[in-house]
């Protein structure tokens, strides 16, 4: 390998997702170049009898919190820079911000993943596993 393919992969987008110490708490941190990704987060449940991860409707997004204004689609994510999410409680579409719907429920209890996508979708950046139990209410 040549230093100029050495340097490239050195410069590439490599994102890490990290979950913290609560369940459905995680950050994001961008060890590459500035990246765009996409602001909503896929989160994933493994189905038992298979062992398969199967896309839930978790309404996740990149925000530090409920505050945050969020605008378009994507969200850069700097070189260096750890972005910690705002918590997700295991609810449909108001588990990490109040936010209106119709249906809420509660996804759990079982086994989960967040995954991050790139803006263009060609990167996923899949997040170790976590576990939440029944619900709170």
């Amino acid at each position: 390998m040549d230093s100029s393919s050495s340097s490239a992969v050195a410069a590439a987008p490599a994102v890490v997702v990290r979950n913290l110490q609560t369940p459905g708490s995680f950050s994001v941190t961008n060890t590459g170049d500035d990246i765009a990704l996409r602001r909503r987060v896929l989160v994933e449940k493994k189905d038992p009898p298979t062992g398969k991860w199967e896309h839930t409707d978790a309404d996740v997004r990149l925000i530090a919190s409920c505050d945050e204004p969020e605008s378009g689609d994507t969200r850069i994510l700097k070189r260096g820079e750890t972005l910690v999410v705002k918590s997700w409680d295991g609810w449909s579409c108001d588990g990490q911000c109040p936010r209106p719907c119709r249906a809420n429920i509660y996804l759990g209890p079982g086994e989960f993943r967040f995954v991050v996508l790139s803006a263009d979708g060609k990167q996923r950046f899949e997040g170790p596993s976590f576990h939440l139990g029944n619900s709170t209410l």
